[in-house]
């Protein structure tokens, strides 16, 4: 190519990697002589000589949940945005995995930086030794695994529901044990619940398993729940939108309207929730992720460094699972709707 341009290899070497000092008119030619070669530069032997491998590590929990395979899909489009590629390491269960050191050693040779999803998805041992490392790395906190973003999160929703005059709620959570976005969530009810007792909520807090069978499982939650003694409550807040479809599907299965006989809000904000109208707190995973990916690219290039990623604010998307509190709301869990209002179909 050098030969054909009439100009140096190290011209040529600097064209094609975008770096400045060369004519654009002469950028021009070297890289039409490129792709009439069919010349692909190689990216093992450029980063031989640089040192450098433009692939970002993402180290995710899930590949399942959608927070957490949307939060992949906005890093890969970050990355692949400026010419970096992505390697992911999945860890569903950290506790199962006794070679985590060593895969992460595996993939810290083959990235430049890592980004990390979920603030429990690395123990703290693994995370000292990334600082230690002093390799460029961000965690992206998914499901509000920080207490604070939870609370935050819980208090969101919940507040919600008080104004609309729900005071008896259930909280659908993941079950302690399973992988990262659970336990925290239990830890930011503790808060939530706290800074709301001046408020006069009556929250009934439900545990259930979250993982391959989320929807399977919030079902018979939800079924526990409304077979149980007692009253029932008029709103039910769930940890992801896959939980709230269980509860819709059971719900509708008892006879229930949603959201005349029940509101329902969900903690995810992707296309499920959307899709069946579902009043959730946004988490807005992807556009999270990207800027992480950003954030980590900014500092490869020697603008800043990161290590962690700043805190995020909920946003509630009101859509029509919720709705005020009827004016009677019988131990069965039937009540008196509003003349002229159409419940919602989930079944």
């Amino acid at each position: 190519m050098a030969a054909a341009a009439g100009v140096s290899t190290a011209t040529v070497s600097r064209a094609i990697r975008g770096l400045p000092r060369v004519a654009q008119p002469t950028r021009m030619r070297i890289l039409e002589i490129a792709q009439a070669l069919g010349y692909a530069a190689s990216a093992s032997a450029a980063g031989l000589a640089t040192g450098r491998t433009r692939s970002v590590g993402v180290v995710t929990p899930s590949l399942r949940q959608p927070a957490y395979s949307a939060a992949v899909e906005g890093a890969e489009r970050a990355l692949r945005g400026r010419d970096y590629s992505l390697v992911l390491l999945h860890l569903p269960h950290r506790s199962a995995s006794p070679q985590l050191s060593t895969d992460l050693n595996m993939l810290r040779r083959r990235v430049d930086a890592l980004l990390v999803l979920g603030a429990d998805t690395l123990g703290k041992d693994q995370i000292k030794q990334l600082q230690r490392s002093g390799m460029q790395h961000i965690v992206i906190g998914l499901h509000g695994e920080h207490v604070d973003g939870e609370a935050e999160a819980a208090t969101t929703a919940i507040r919600h529901l008080v104004q609309l005059g729900h005071t008896d709620l259930a909280f659908f959570l993941g079950e302690p044990g399973a992988p990262s976005w659970a336990n925290p969530q239990a830890r930011g009810l503790e808060h939530c619940t706290s800074a709301l007792k001046t408020e006069g909520i009556k929250l009934k807090e439900i545990r259930i398993e979250i993982g391959a069978g989320a929807i399977r499982n919030s079902r018979r939650a939800f079924s526990r729940l409304w077979a149980g003694p007692g009253s029932k409550p008029t709103a039910i807040v769930c940890a992801s939108d896959e939980m709230a479809l269980g509860v819709l599907l059971e719900a509708a299965r008892e006879g229930l309207s949603i959201p005349e006989d029940l509101s329902i809000v969900g903690m995810d904000g992707q296309d499920l929730g959307e899709s069946l109208e579902l009043t959730a707190v946004i988490q807005n995973s992807a556009l999270r992720a990207a800027r992480g990916a950003q954030s980590l690219l900014a500092a490869l290039e020697g603008e800043r460094s990161v290590t962690y990623s700043a805190a995020w604010s909920p946003e509630l998307m009101i859509r029509q699972s919720t709705a005020r509190r009827a004016r009677n709301h019988s131990a069965a869990g039937m009540v008196e709707t509003e003349p002229g209002r159409q419940p919602r179909d989930y079944g």
